[in-house]
């Protein structure tokens, strides 16, 4: 694995992923979901092994990759068994962590950029510039550190080598799974109790953001958003009209959360260190723009999560298992087939 150092800077609705994150029509289920596991895998590792690559791009690949990895274990949580889950969600995140500081680095000074574009006039420019100048100085350090003076990237990087071994091994066939056990059927019961987790959860956790409005809550209920989200995304031929506008739904919500976010990590990092704004009363001035903003964010995600999750888990996962039983009945020639 290379170290590099770049420090410049066919259906009714669109894939939200618009790159492959979804089963094919007729593709089996357990197929399916290893394929798009492995093809996650593959992407995440190109962009962090190819020379002259932009590290930044390389490494948001990658987070994104693990990211929909993760949501795929959660669909086939109580298929594969608690024990491989555990094993690998842990091993996914513990990968992810590796890298970011760079990321968060780098959205720090995006931050602040997106705050002067919305309050512009509110400050002078030069607040807005001269804090985005200390970050990126800062984001450039942090990047050094984990790039040239850690092997965070060659761990990183044999982490998913080894992982996407054990995800090409999953049991497929019915030969496959006498000899190794439990494999994902092609079934609904394969992913329905690992669906109404990630929906009951996210709901749980919005409630909880919603009585207790801390940044706490907010990011793990956005956590939960981007799980069904990108379970959204795989299942979008059960009826791409409804779960593909789900998924766009969900996306939009995750911007939100993810903005919202962001913002309050900046807050945080202001907190710490004020030498990223030396004038006080700038710097006050500065905070409250951006927790009016984050009043903004919580008010519009609010307004979206409650339509989203408007309905009970076990209500929502019978409707999307009465769109799975419906794709299997026979279309009139000249119809292509779902799933």
């Amino acid at each position: 694995m290379q170290r590099h150092l770049d420090v410049t800077r066919t259906r009714y609705l669109p894939a939200v992923s618009g790159d492959g994150f979804v089963l094919e029509a007729g593709e089996p289920l357990g197929a399916g979901l290893q394929r798009i596991s492995l093809e996650q895998f593959d992407d995440a590792l190109e962009g962090l092994s190819s020379p002259g690559a932009n590290l930044d791009d390389a490494i948001h690949r990658t987070r994104k990759a693990l990211k929909r990895l993760r949501a795929i274990l959660r669909l086939v949580r109580f298929q594969v068994g608690e024990r491989v889950y555990r094993y690998e969600n842990e091993t996914l995140r513990d990968a992810a962590r590796l890298v970011a500081p760079v990321r968060d680095g780098a959205v720090a000074v995006e931050t602040v950029s997106s705050l002067a574009s919305r309050f512009e006039g509110s400050l002078p420019v030069d607040v807005f510039d001269d804090m985005a100048e200390r970050l990126d100085r800062r984001a450039v350090r942090i990047r050094y550190r984990v790039v040239e003076e850690s092997d965070a990237i060659p761990r990183l990087g044999a982490t998913l080598e080894r992982a996407r071994a054990r995800f090409a091994g999953w049991p497929i066939s019915r030969e496959e799974r006498k000899a190794y056990g439990t494999a994902v059927g092609n079934n609904f019961a394969s992913i329905g109790p690992g669906l109404t987790l990630t929906y009951a959860r996210g709901r749980l956790e919005m409630k909880r953001a919603f009585g207790s409005p801390t940044a706490g809550n907010h990011h793990l209920w956005r956590k939960r958003v981007k799980y069904l989200r990108h379970q959204m995304e795989v299942l979008q031929p059960l009826w791409p009209e409804v779960v593909g506008a789900t998924a766009l739904s969900l996306d939009r919500l995750g911007e939100l959360l993810g903005e919202e976010h962001d913002l309050s990590t900046l807050l945080e990092l202001l907190a710490v260190d004020a030498g990223l704004c030396p004038d006080p009363v700038e710097r006050a001035l500065f905070a409250a723009l951006a927790q009016h903003r984050r009043s903004e964010l919580q008010a519009a995600a609010r307004v979206l999560g409650t339509r989203i999750y408007y309905e009970k888990a076990n209500r929502y996962v019978s409707r999307l298992e009465a769109y799975w039983d419906s794709s299997r009945l026979p279309l009139p020639v000249g119809f292509l087939p779902v799933l």
